[in-house]
């Protein structure tokens, strides 16, 4: 359900499918194509596709909330250290996960995930940790001074502290097939997270009067609001799973004959969506929390203007 509740803040949003027309065009052709194509043509790179773009939203999502902790305390904070910040988390999760996959032990499932031949050296590995122990050290460093000076931003540097502990240790948390639940963990509490972020957002636009469709108004207004607006994603959710079902019964493409026929067509739709809320988030993520950035037309800037 998390990933419908971006749709009600871009694409049911006539404000932001007039501004942003031509991106929302262009990943709404495009990505379902590149997964259809995918899951029929090489499986194994889609879900390595997958699993990268997945561990990147994660952490773009907190590293946003970072910026929203930095405008509400009004301290500005030098450019490289807002890097810091960024490189820390971004960089996190990978120390432990970059040398199982150089050593082919990182499966979703039963798939393992593939990383370019080139990169399958343990250059790699150690490279990843010896950017992250010295992003790691710089950051303390910044953190202890900032304490010393007066000038720590509490929630930020929480946020960012839980972050880099989790992310890192999912990882080393499981092995072999089992790995695939670790991550879950850590996608679970994303959603929850997200879906919290946007129902934040949605109401603060609401009671701004920059809510511009009737579909959003209703769902976000009135008693039991909340539990109204996550109903509608479920539905959505469950009505997606609706027309897999059926869609891996006609078998269009003809996967009947394999063992995970269902799992081809599941994947096609589910990636489909969440690939492209994944492209919507990376953009709004990312100027969101530009200087300048105008609430109406980037509805996430909304928590940090508000």
């Amino acid at each position: 359900p998390h990933l419908f509740s971006t749709y009600t803040a871009t694409y049911l949003d006539p404000r932001f499918r007039r501004s942003h027309r031509p991106m929302l065009w262009l990943i709404t052709l495009a990505i379902p194509a590149l997964v259809v194509w995918g899951t029929l043509a090489n499986f194994q790179v889609l879900l390595s596709i997958f699993i990268f773009s997945a561990s990147l939203h994660v952490l773009h999502q907190n590293a946003y909330l970072t910026d929203i902790y930095r405008k509400r305390a009004g301290t500005p904070e030098p450019a490289w250290s807002r890097l810091v910040d960024y490189g820390l988390m971004m960089l996190c999760i990978y120390p432990i996960a970059s040398w199982k996959l150089v050593r082919h032990d990182f499966l979703l499932g039963d798939i393992e995930i593939l990383i370019p031949p080139f990169l399958r050296t343990p250059l790699t590995y150690w490279a990843v940790w010896i950017g992250f122990g010295g992003l790691l050290l710089t950051w303390v460093a910044k953190t202890w001074g900032e304490a010393r000076r007066g000038l720590l931003n509490g929630p930020k540097t929480i946020l960012i502290g839980v972050t880099v502990t989790i992310a890192f240790l999912v990882p080393l948390a499981a092995a072999g097939e089992r790995l695939e639940l670790a991550f879950q963990s850590v996608n679970a509490w994303h959603s929850f997270q997200y879906l919290g972020i946007v129902w934040l957002i949605q109401r603060t636009r609401r009671d701004r009067g920059l809510t511009t469709s009737p579909l959003v108004r209703s769902i976000t207004t009135g008693p039991n609001a909340a539990w109204r607006f996550y109903g509608a994603c479920l539905a959505v959710t469950l009505g997606l799973l609706v027309v897999l079902i059926g869609l891996a019964k006609l078998d269009p493409f003809g996967l009947g004959t394999q063992p995970n026929a269902f799992e081809r067509y599941y994947y096609m739709g589910v990636l489909s969506c969440l690939l492209i809320h994944y492209a919507l988030d990376g953009w709004l993520f990312t100027v969101s929390n530009l200087s300048g950035a105008d609430a109406e037309s980037e509805p996430y800037s909304t928590p940090a203007s508000a």
